[in-house]
């Protein structure tokens, strides 16, 4: 432990005389079997000191795995789709559709986590795989921050040990601010005070052979009132190595509120991907993977219909035990509807190659991204490239590194060269845990 905290310092001080952007931090864990402590400090920043506690009962009782969570928490689940109702506009060509419910979870402080509020976060369930109903849970989660507690509630249904049903809800009430934006050429009033809204969002999910749906219909309170709500489905269809992802996204109201203070336009969004793996290896179990997805977001506005958002991506990825190699497309594309007939404006593509070897002691890792990105008039283009590499050494402590090279040009100029890399080191013992992390960052 002593040479661990010395040679954190040591990096650190070193990083510090050369690096223009330079970050340090150490996390301490106390490990229990019923409880675990942690606390986090940047060691740039003091004031960005963050702890958090757990209390379990799952290695206890079997069917009460049941937890309280106290700190600077952060909440996520069912909070986060009720500030991001919509589909995730992040793709990969291996995307699959998310068709579990969510509940309110909460995530203890990591190395890397800003500054939160102290909050409190509570789960009690019941679990038996043997029973019809397998699970039943009711969450809630209170930040010190906001005036009302969050709630969720799950219930799973499992028959034929096959067929699975689940139903969740999460709700609350959530403040905004007020809204002083009021114009006498607005078609409808936009001003508002201060207040509070309830938000309140059903799923239900379906698990059959071959076959996964989960349906949302997330629903606000408006601050004149009413009730305005979205509609989401994901779907998953499996059938030998391969699979299918469908899903949607519908939202017709303008600027819908939602918690957080976020709004959200009115837009249709449609996913769509297939993927399939495939045994390539004789001796050794050796597999390619390859897939495509595609995204568009169509938006309703009478200002935004013209111009619509499309996404593609695809590739392969070839895998084993000892190594792994990947090849990744993506494009992005505004489509432009406004004539009488449809356009497609090319916005950026990128493309990634990654390969990775996995030995007993080290794990080399290469990356590197070259990505185009033309002008709106297409009289200049910006390009960029990336090599990355990722190392890792020991077991305990178990030490990791990356570093990354970043290069842009303009009209074939060089404008830009980047320097990124990292160092963490991992301590454990039965009831202690220690890791530390420093990072510097130089640009020219």
């Amino acid at each position: 432990m002593r040479k661990l905290c010395l040679f954190i310092f040591l990096f650190s001080s070193f990083g510090s005389l050369f690096a223009e952007d330079f970050s340090a931090a150490i996390q301490e864990k106390l490990l229990l079997p019923f409880l675990e402590v942690r606390s986090s400090q940047n060691l740039m920043e003091a004031e960005k000191w963050n702890w958090g506690s757990v209390l379990y009962t799952s290695r206890f009782w079997k069917h009460f795995p049941c937890q309280i969570k106290v700190g600077n928490l952060t909440g996520t689940g069912g909070l986060s789709k009720l500030k991001e109702p919509s589909l995730s506009t992040s793709i990969t060509p291996f995307s699959k559709a998310r068709t579990d419910v969510s509940e309110i979870t909460a995530a203890l402080p990591g190395l890397s986590s800003s500054k939160k509020a102290v909050s409190i976060f509570g789960e009690f369930c019941y679990a038996n795989k043997k029973k019809i109903f397998s699970s039943s849970k009711l969450n809630f989660f209170y930040n010190n921050e906001d005036i009302f507690p969050v709630f969720s509630g799950s219930q799973t249904i499992t028959l034929f040990k096959k067929i699975n049903f689940a139903f969740a809800a999460t709700g609350g009430y959530f403040t905004y601010p007020e809204n002083t934006f009021n114009s006498w050429f607005t078609t409808s009033d936009f001003y508002y005070h201060q207040g509070k809204l309830f938000c309140f969002n059903p799923q239900l999910s379906v698990k059959l052979p071959h076959f996964e749906s989960l349906f949302s219909a997330p629903t606000y309170q408006t601050p004149f009132g009413k009730l305005q709500s979205a509609y989401k489905t994901e779907n998953k269809i499996s059938f030998g190595h391969s699979m299918i992802n469908l899903s949607l996204f519908y939202n017709e109201h303008k600027n819908l509120l939602t918690t957080r203070e976020n709004t959200l336009k009115d837009m249709i969004q449609t996913k769509i991907g297939f993927q399939t793996t495939l045994p390539a290896g004789r001796r050794r179990p050796v597999f390619l993977r390859s897939g495509f997805t595609a995204m568009n977001t169509f938006y309703l506005s009478e200002e935004n219909f013209d111009s619509h958002k499309m996404k593609v991506s695809l590739g392969s990825r070839l895998f084993s035990m000892l190594y792994s190699f990947s090849f990744i497309i993506n494009s992005n594309f505004t489509i432009d509807t406004s004539s009488k007939k449809a356009s497609s404006d090319f916005e950026s593509a990128s493309l990634q190659l990654a390969n990775s070897w996995y030995f007993r002691k080290i794990t080399p890792e290469f990356t590197m991204n070259f990505s185009v990105k033309p002008d709106k008039d297409y009289s200049g283009c910006t390009t960029s490239e990336k090599f990355g590499l990722n190392l890792a050494f020991m077991k305990n402590p178990k030490i990791t590194a990356s570093t990354a090279l970043n290069f842009t040009q303009k009209d074939g100029t060089s404008t830009k060269q980047g320097f990124t890399c990292s160092v963490c080191a991992h301590w454990k013992t039965k009831f202690l845990a220690l890791t530390g992390k420093i990072a510097f960052k130089m640009e020219n």
